[in-house]
């Protein structure tokens, strides 16, 4: 493979970057150029809701800046992004096409959950060592300007995931008046962002013994800086390493971090914030040492981007997250463990099978899985409607690694594949026409997969699938009767025939 350059364009709420990349021979990215802007965006769109139009100038005079740069290198291809400071501007698509019209950048607006799972990416790719750091309880800690997300990992896997307004731009706004007002800010601080952690206590999963903790934020690496390391290096700080540079950041003025420490005055004021939500976490989880990598956005957009599209081979699988995340929130509304693997296993199978006549690809297939594993949390509020209180849970839950289109399909694919008249459905009308092909097509698969187990027995065995004369024909061994499946099956066979073009058949053989 010819090495090739690809670009990212982050524009934060207080910077916009620009990183460039070299792709190499096995698809493994390598940093040449990364320069900073510093924008303010989210100062304003915080306060007012909105992002104006002398900050529209400048960001598309930024913009230009970095075009000229990419053509420089000749540079393949740019992925332009933006984070919490546009998602939420109530004018966010007008401010996208002014700058799509006057720069020609595209910005594509990252959702939490995606933004979330880039960070994520970033760190896996910083310790080579990452699957043995969260083969105990681990911690990331991914700081914005706008939020906090807290994530959970325990025995290799992907627990827990929560996001807080509790940004360290946000926090710092909200609070300016009040410095002004008190000899006791520190305190107010505190009690201000204690509240809103004890929320995420409130809902964390019990039982994880904390060993490590991850941290990270555009201002880490200033706190690292007054802890005596590298602004720009991976460190791992003592929890003495790490109070020492709180307790200087208690003390000190932002207007003398700036003169007598040369942080810059956009980021002094942000320091404090970032610092105690740290000093708070670290506490909580009681572990004696800091990972504090120097990961970016940018650096895990190009490593996902390599994985996917480069051949680039990782230690843990990316989607690997996503699929955990679903494992626990599944156990958490007390799913039947397996009739999921069961349904699962086999919904995969008949993916696969049909694969070219459906016309469907691998992010669909793990659009299924996850539908697959959330079909039945419903259950846990709602016997009986439980595809609708599924689809109301999965709306509102924080899938990593999937943004909010994907998170609405497949609620709709768990909402729609119980229903006989599925096309009738309000919610299923107001889908795009190509997301409601997509999601027929699913849901069918699941309908009949479900059927396969109607009795939660797990009758049928050895399951083997095959497209044989315009008949989709499914072949299981049996000791016990089947005929309950059987009925479920030709009764929920409809919709799959309709979107596939293809009648599935079941035939059972008797075992033994």
């Amino acid at each position: 493979m010819a090495k090739k350059l690809v670009a990212v364009i982050d524009i934060g709420s207080l910077t916009a970057r620009l990183k460039v990349f070299e792709i190499g021979s096995k698809g493994k990215p390598k940093e040449i150029e990364a320069v900073r802007k510093f924008t303010g965006l989210g100062t304003r769109s915080y306060s007012s809701g909105v992002i104006q139009p002398a900050q529209v100038d400048e960001l598309c005079a930024c913009l230009k800046l970095f075009d000229e740069k990419c053509k420089e290198y000749g540079v393949a291809r740019v992925f332009c992004v933006a984070t919490s400071a546009f998602r939420d501007a109530t004018n966010t698509e007008i401010v996208i096409e002014k700058i799509r019209t006057r720069t020609g950048f595209k910005i594509k607006v990252l959702d939490n959950s995606m933004e979330r799972f880039y960070q994520t990416i970033a760190v896996q790719a910083i310790y080579p060592d990452f699957a043995k750091i969260i083969s105990t309880g681990t911690m990331i800690l991914d700081i914005g300007s706008g939020s906090i997300q807290a994530s959970v990992y325990d025995k290799s896997e992907f627990v827990f995931s929560q996001n807080l307004l509790l940004g360290s731009l946000r926090i710092s706004g909200m609070l300016s008046d009040l410095q002004s007002r008190t000899v006791h800010y520190e305190e107010v601080l505190e009690e201000f962002v204690g509240q809103d952690l004890d929320d995420y206590h409130a809902v964390e999963p019990k039982g994880i013994t904390y060993n490590n903790l991850i941290a990270f934020s555009g201002e880490m690496g200033y706190i690292k800086h007054l802890a005596g390391y590298g602004a720009m290096d991976s460190a791992i700080l003592t929890k003495e390493e790490f109070l020492k540079a709180y307790n200087y950041l208690l003390k000190v003025r932002p207007t003398d971090l700036t003169l007598k420490n040369n942080i810059p005055s956009m980021i002094a004021p942000l320091l404090l914030p970032t610092a105690l939500i740290v000093k708070n976490m670290l506490e909580y989880t009681g572990v004696d040492k800091i990972y504090m990598p120097h990961a970016s956005l940018s650096d895990g957009i190009i490593y996902y981007y390599c994985v996917n599209s480069q051949g680039l081979k990782t230690e843990i699988a990316p989607d690997s997250y996503l699929i955990s995340s679903a494992r626990h929130i599944a156990k958490r509304y007390r799913s039947n463990k397996k009739h999921i693997e069961y349904v699962e296993k086999a919904a995969l199978q008949f993916f696969d099978e049909t694969k070219k006549a459906s016309g469907l690809g691998s992010r669909d297939r793990l659009l299924l899985q996850v539908a697959v594993i959330l079909h039945e949390i419903g259950k846990f509020v709602h016997a009986r409607n439980h595809s609708d209180a599924a689809y109301s849970i999965i709306r509102n839950t924080n899938l990593m690694g999937l943004d909010h289109e994907e998170i609405n399909m497949v609620a709709m694919i768990v909402r729609l594949y119980p229903r006989n008249n599925p096309y009738q459905s309000y919610y299923y009308t107001q889908l795009p026409s190509d997301q409601k092909v997509i999601v027929s097509k699913l849901a069918s698969i699941l309908k009949i997969a479900d059927a396969m187990d109607a009795s939660h027995k797990q009758k049928g065995k050895k399951i083997q699938c095959k497209i044989k004369d315009n008949q989709f024909v499914i072949t299981c061994d049996a000791s016990e009767d089947m005929s309950f499946e059987k009925w479920a099956f030709e009764s929920r066979s409809s919709m799959f025939e309709d979107v596939m073009g293809i009648k599935p058949v079941l035939k059972t053989r008797r075992e033994g």
